[in-house]
Parts: C-alpha cells; structure tokens; sequence
C-alpha cells in the first residue's frame, strides 16, 4: 500500500457546535490534521474528550481582528509545514442590538453594535485573504504541476436565512446574504484562476450555542437539523473528486467538484440552491460577462485599477454607485 498524504485543516469556531462536530470527523480519518481555532481557550482545554493532541492543535483567535486572524494563519502554515489545505470559516455570533426594541429618544442615539457583522461577515473576507495567500505560497513552492497534489478548498458557514427574511436577527441575517453573494462571486473565478474552491453550506435550525435562551426546548420537536448533516455537506464540498453519496439525501451531482456552490443543510437533507435566473437578454450578458476576462467589465476594471496602482493609489474601490 502506498503512504498516505497527510491533509491540513484550519477550522474557526472550532471547540463548539458545527466546528467541533467538523474536527471531530476530520480526525476519524488517518490523513487529516487540524488548526482548532476559538476566542475561548478554556473551550479547548475543556473538550471531552479531547483531540488527538498529534494530530490537533488548538490556536486562540479573535478572527473579527485583522491582526489575530493573521497570526492564527502565520502559525498554522508553520505547524503544518507550509500546506493548508481547507480551511472552514466557520465562527459566528448573533445580533448584539436590534432595532425592534425601544431606546431613549430624548438622549443622543449611539453607534450600533456591529459585532455580529464583524464575526459574521467581515472576517470572511480577511480568512479568504489569508487562504489564498498561503495557498499561492504553496503553489508556487510545488511548482508547476501542483494542482496534481494540492487541492485548496474554503467552506464557509453561512444560514439558510442567507435565502430567506429573517427580522428576529437582521444583522446575522444581512451578513449571511454577504456570504452566499460573496461565495457565487469568487468560487468559479478562483478555482479557474488558482485552483482554489470556495463554498458555503447554509444551515438550518441547530442544537448550538448560537440558538437564544430556551429556543431549542421552544422549537417544533423533530426539526431540529443534526450536526451530522452540516458535516455531510461538508465533506461533499470538500471531496477531491466530488463523491456524493447516493442515498437520495443530496442535490449535489456525483463526481464532479464542488465549487460556487451553497448547500441548505435542513434535517437529514442537502439542496444544493441555485442563484435566480436573469429575467432577460440584458441581464444575463451582465452576469455572463462579469466572469470573462476578456470581457468589457474585465477590460475596464484592470484599466481602472491598473492607473490607480500607477498613481500608488491601491485603497479606493474601482467604480462608484
């Protein structure tokens, strides 16, 4: 039998709920190592039982800090000697305000609590930054013929209320749209660009620690969603030749790799959801067009950026409003 090539994961949100049910799995197979992250150290030493301590180390983040989130990937591109495989951006709050509530309308109204949207979007955008400088790093130490042995793979985790009205939580809400949106942005583009796949999966109700007060004793007994269907998706997303099991209890097409793709994760099921349909010819020649490099928006954006980065001006958007 040959040697098995040992794969590196970077789980945020890592000691609890999804993240923690992620690692766990990812451990059962003799060719996965992970990088635990979590704001909360004790959560880690508090694990029971704990994670193969050879196989699992656990890195303290606050990822809605540009500098933490750094250092988190810094170390873990180092214990794993310079191969991150995966990386599952998986922390998340809920609100910490909401506008439904009375204030004081006679004192000055304050600066909103933006936390969630900082947890829950924002540091998305500094994890895939991150991923993606590691992995050209990588890239360019394999060389020529590393899309042969290094598969690059992001999931991030964002809600089914990515999809639907959500006014109990519209901040958490608003931020798990950014992600779906953000997820069909760049998954095709930079698969093709660096072999990079990006995908999300959109849970629906869960037994974690995210569910308000006594919510879950509250909630329709039979439709609370498992962590092994999170995990399931998961691992479809992740899978180098895009195994989907044939149970029926997947949307996702059997051999073929998963990238762009949003998976809602409801019950024991997987729905692979679809982004609408352009309603006429102008529309979709704006879609289509939007990830040809050879298009007019390709043409205009790097004239645009290009005379910008001539100016030394890299800190502005490339187009207004």
């Amino acid at each position: 039998m040959g040697s098995i090539r040992t794969k590196h994961a970077v789980i945020s949100g890592a000691c609890s709920g999804i993240g923690l049910a992620l690692a766990r799995s990812l451990l059962d197979q003799p060719d996965w190592k992970v990088v635990c992250a979590d704001i909360r150290p004790e959560s880690w030493k508090n694990l029971n039982p704990p994670l193969d301590s050879s196989r699992a180390t656990f890195v303290e983040c606050d990822i809605a800090d540009w500098d933490s989130h750094a250092a988190l990937f810094k170390k873990a591109f180092e214990w794993t000697g310079g191969q991150i495989d995966f990386y599952a951006a998986n922390a998340g709050i809920g609100d910490r305000e909401s506008l439904l509530f009375p204030w004081d309308l006679e004192a000055e109204p304050t600066k909103p609590n933006l936390d969630c949207i900082a947890v829950c979007e924002l540091a998305n955008y500094y994890g895939m930054k991150l991923f993606v400088h590691y992995a050209r790093k990588t890239q360019q130490r394999l060389g020529a013929d590393h899309a042969k042995i290094y598969h690059p793979k992001v999931v991030m985790t964002a809600s089914c209320v990515a999809q639907y009205p959500f006014p109990i939580a519209p901040q958490y809400s608003a931020a798990k749209h950014a992600i779906l949106g953000y997820t069909r942005a760049i998954g095709g583009t930079l698969y093709a660009k660096d072999n990079i796949t990006v995908n999300c999966i959109m849970p629906a109700v869960v037994d974690t620690g995210i569910l308000p007060g006594d919510l879950k004793e509250r909630w329709p007994k039979g439709w609370l969603t498992p962590l092994s269907t999170m995990v399931r998706a998961f691992q479809e997303l992740i899978d180098e030749t895009g195994k989907v099991q044939q149970d029926g209890k997947s949307d996702g097409k059997d051999g073929v790799v998963k990238t762009a793709q949003s998976v809602e994760c409801a019950l024991d099921r997987l729905y692979y959801r679809e982004p609408v349909a352009a309603p006429d010819e102008s529309q979709a020649f704006m879609v289509k067009d939007s990830v040809d490099p050879n298009g007019v928006w390709a043409a205009s954006v790097n004239a645009v950026w290009q005379a910008r980065v001539a100016a030394g001006d890299t800190s502005s958007s490339v187009g207004g409003q």
